[in-house]
């Protein structure tokens, strides 16, 4: 289990779980819609930390802002302790 924090709330998240289904079983709302990758909602910056993306759209995330550490919440798998920043 790795420790995930988003501003100021943590919860523990396995690596087969991504970061929304993992917020949800604790209670915690984070942005999100479709859930499917597709939307963009959920976009967040990692700010430190090691994890793996699955399979979105490139209309939701571009590779220049993969490049610069978001991701989408649900495509999200965590590979260590993630602290992670809400977009406004």
């Amino acid at each position: 289990m790795f420790k995930i924090d988003i501003n100021g709330q943590s919860f523990p998240c396995s690596k087969e779980n991504n970061l929304v289904q993992a917020a949800r079983a604790k209670m915690i709302k984070v942005p999100c819609a479709c859930v499917g990758g597709g939307c963009g909602i959920c976009k967040v910056k990692i700010v430190s930390g090691q994890y793996e993306m699955d399979t979105y759209a490139k209309s939701a995330l571009s590779d220049e802002e993969a490049e610069k550490g978001y991701v989408l919440l649900c495509k999200t798998r965590p590979l260590s302790d993630l602290q992670i920043e809400l977009i406004s």
